[in-house]
């Protein structure tokens, strides 16, 4: 009898062992699975944070925030068009200055891919603008020049709207934005077909001599002033020249409407940190 207790004891002894040997292996598997859970949770959160720090600084990097709040990208292809004469002809009029080409650029492209940039210059019997075309070309511009003769028909106009409208609409599908620096309301049909086709329109002219429907057709304006001029370049045309291109200017550059302008599209009105080049 006693011998049958000490055997039951001694078989309870080793399911007792047993059992706490499979409780130690069932802890030491929790305690190595909890460990690889938190590997694996250490993996994600790190995975996680580089995911959302590769898009901060891609958005970072996608988007140049202007101070009217526009997100410009840097990735942009711009293409610039310069009405020269109706420019050249504001300038003169509102400053006695003549506009800084080369700061003017930088300022328009704010740091996007520069896939045009054109000017567009009209030259009448007698005059020699080799030097200025030069300049322009150094700073980075394609120049046309149109010459202009006696005539006075149709055909001899002193104007580029025809030929800036064909260029702009031949790069459309090639440009995410195009910039028109005048102040022509000729082109508001221009700026609704390029909206059409999805190009980005930006403005660039003097307050004092914008079409206030231009003003209204672009997707964003840039009042120009004398901080885009040649410093200390401040001239009064003579009497001669005053006569001879009086015709001229009232073509060129269009009074401004006398409908006032709403801000409908936040102007840009930023100070220019660009130091004035040495032409």
């Amino acid at each position: 009898m006693n011998s049958k207790s000490s055997d039951e004891h001694a078989g309870n002894g080793d399911d007792f062992s047993e059992l706490q040997q499979q409780i130690e292996r069932l802890e030491s598997q929790l305690i190595e699975e909890r460990e690889k859970h938190n590997r694996e949770m250490k993996r994600g959160l790190d995975a996680f944070q580089k995911l959302q720090q590769g898009s901060a600084g891609e958005k970072k990097d996608r988007h140049l925030i202007s101070i009217d709040g526009h997100e410009l990208s840097p990735h942009q292809r711009v293409a610039i068009f310069v009405d020269v004469q109706n420019m050249y002809y504001a300038a003169r009029n509102i400053f006695q200055s003549k506009l800084e080409f080369s700061k003017l650029l930088r300022h328009l492209l704010r740091g996007r891919v520069l896939a045009r940039a054109m000017a567009y210059i009209v030259e009448r019997p007698g005059m020699n603008q080799d030097k200025f075309i030069e300049v322009l070309r150094r700073n980075g511009y394609e120049v046309r020049k149109r010459i202009v003769g006696e005539r006075n028909d149709s055909t001899n106009r002193g104007d580029w709207n025809i030929g800036i409208t064909l260029d702009v609409l031949s790069l459309s599908s090639k440009i995410d934005v195009a910039i028109l620096v005048t102040g022509d309301g000729d082109f508001v049909p221009l700026v609704d077909r390029l909206a059409m086709e999805g190009v980005r329109v930006e403005v660039a002219s003097f307050r004092e001599t914008t079409s206030s429907e231009l003003f209204h057709a672009a997707d964003q304006m840039h009042f120009l002033d004398e901080r885009v001029l040649l410093h200390g370049t401040h001239f009064q045309p003579s009497e001669e020249e005053e006569e001879e291109e009086e015709e001229h200017e009232k073509e060129l550059v269009p009074p401004r409407s006398r409908k006032p302008l709403r801000r409908a599209r936040g102007p840009v009105e930023e100070d220019f940190d660009d130091e004035d080049d040495e032409d």
